[in-house]
C-alpha cells in the first residue's frame, strides 16, 4: 500500500515537476511584476516563491523521502530548475505570441484522464497531503499541455522519418525479425513515434537557442545572489 501511495503522489507531483527537455510548467503567469521577479520572459513572470515551490516538487521527485541532501547535489538541482523553469517561461511565450493554447475542452479531458487513475477521493487527499490547491495545480497542467503542445508542433511533428530510418531499427532492435503473432503495423507505428520523439530530443538544444535570442530570459541577479548566499 506504502509503495501504491507513493506512486499517486508522484503521479501529483509530475505535474509542477521540471523535466530537462520536455514538459512542466513552472507557474509563470503574472504580467507586469514590478521588481519582485526571478525570472521574467516578456511580460510573463516567475516569482521566488513559485521557484521555491518548484525546487521542492524537483527534489521531491530526484530524492524521495530525503529531507536533506548533499549542499552541491542541493545546488546543482537549482541550477537545474532555474535553467529548466527559464526555457518553460520561453515556450510559453512563443506559444502566446504564436497564438498557440490550450483548450478547456482539452485541459478537463487531461485532468478527468489523471483523476481516474484515482479511487474514491485520493486525488483530493493526495493534493491535500502536498499543500497544493486544485486551481493551482489545474493551472500548472494547463501549461505542461501548452508546452508539449508547442513542442509537438514545432519539434516532434517537423521530424522526417525515412524507411531507411526504420529499417535500421528493426535491425538494432528486431534482429530476429518480429514474431509472426505481432501486430506489424503497430510495431511500425510505434517505431515511428519512438524515432521521431528521438530526432526531436537531439533538435531540442538547437531550437532553445533560437528562442532565447527571441525571447531573452531576464534573471532578477540581485534576488538569485541572495538565494545561492543563503543556500550555501
Amino acid at each position: 500500500m506504502a509503495v501504491i501511495q507513493k506512486d499517486r503522489k508522484v503521479l501529483i507531483l509530475a505535474v509542477l515537476v521540471v523535466f530537462i527537455g520536455m514538459v512542466t510548467a513552472g507557474g509563470c503567469s503574472r504580467d507586469n511584476p514590478g521588481n519582485d521577479y526571478l525570472i521574467r520572459v516578456q511580460d510573463i513572470s516567475l516569482s521566488l516563491a513559485e521557484y521555491e515551490q518548484a525546487v521542492e516538487a524537483a527534489h521531491e521527485e530526484a530524492f524521495p523521502g530525503e529531507r536533506e541532501i548533499d549542499i552541491e547535489a542541493l545546488n546543482d538541482l537549482r541550477i537545474r530548475v532555474l535553467n529548466q523553469l527559464s526555457e518553460e517561461m520561453m515556450i510559453i511565450a512563443f506559444a502566446k505570441a504564436n497564438g498557440i493554447m490550450v483548450s478547456e475542452t482539452e485541459l478537463e479531458t487531461a485532468v478527468e484522464e489523471i483523476k481516474a487513475d484515482y479511487p474514491d477521493n485520493t486525488f483530493e487527499e493526495t493534493l491535500l497531503e502536498n499543500a497544493v490547491s486544485f486551481d493551482y495545480w489545474k493551472e500548472k497542467l494547463a501549461n505542461r499541455l501548452l508546452i508539449n503542445k508547442v513542442i509537438d508542433r514545432e519539434l516532434v511533428e517537423k521530424v522526417q522519418i525515412t524507411t531507411d530510418d526504420v529499417a535500421d531499427y528493426y535491425k538494432t532492435q528486431y534482429p530476429d525479425g518480429v514474431a509472426a503473432d505481432e501486430d506489424s503495423d503497430a510495431i511500425n507505428k510505434k517505431i515511428v513515434r519512438h524515432l521521431r520523439q528521438q530526432k526531436a530530443e537531439i533538435g531540442y538544444k538547437e531550437w532553445i537557442e533560437t528562442l532565447r535570442r527571441t525571447y531573452p530570459v531576464d534573471i532578477n541577479q540581485k534576488l538569485w545572489e541572495n538565494v545561492t548566499k543563503n543556500r550555501r
